[in-house]
């Protein structure tokens, strides 16, 4: 039994690290960027010597092609894909790269609606419900999002912003509902 456990430790260790933040990466993705900053650079005849030197070398051309990215950034614009107001910071704040992920949560919280929502003055706790199509059958998924009216904090059961980085589709969705203009900096990375 514990054997099997371990053979299926990829569906269950994920649940207990959800709530830390590892910038979107799990323990297989970051063996595997370690394997990709290092390609072309070293190999099993490399010395230790050759190490250092090489690791160098792979710093170097990362922080350049860093570089290359952040000009494109600056000199570049990805279009936002509402009116929001919202989207527009994420857009002045991110990289490309970084505000297409956020793009993509604006575009799903199409399919959120509010199903419940309660109230005891300055906190709010809604329950925020997906609509989606599964092999032609309408499927609902519900999750928990907590308000602070004064401090604009807010959490989602999904733990995306503590996992990746990134403020949720389900939040964006009460954010809208609370009618906030903007993100609170915090949620910004």
């Amino acid at each position: 039994m514990v054997n099997s456990l371990y053979e299926e430790r990829h569906r269950w260790v994920p649940i207990y690290l959800k709530g830390h933040f590892w910038a979107g990466l799990s323990t297989t993705q970051r063996s595997e960027s370690m394997n990709v900053f290092f390609d072309g650079y070293i190999n099993f005849m490399t010395t230790l010597e050759q190490l250092v030197q090489q690791y160098d070398n792979a710093l170097h051309h990362k922080w350049e092609k860093e570089k290359e990215v952040d000009f494109a950034s600056l000199n570049t614009i990805i279009h936002c894909g509402s009116q929001s107001l919202m989207e527009r910071q994420f857009q002045k704040e991110y990289t490309h790269a970084k505000f297409t992920e956020v793009q993509t949560e604006f575009r799903s919280k199409m399919n959120y609606l509010i199903h419940h929502f309660h109230s005891d003055g300055q906190n709010c706790t809604y329950i925020v419900m997906e609509e989606s199509i599964q092999h032609e059958h309408s499927h609902e998924r519900f999750f928990t999002v907590f308000y602070d009216k004064q401090t604009k904090d807010v959490q989602c059961q999904c733990l995306l912003f503590e996992f990746r980085g990134i403020i949720c589709r389900h939040a964006l969705v009460v954010l809208a509902q609370e009618r906030e203009k903007s993100v609170p900096t915090k949620y910004i990375l």
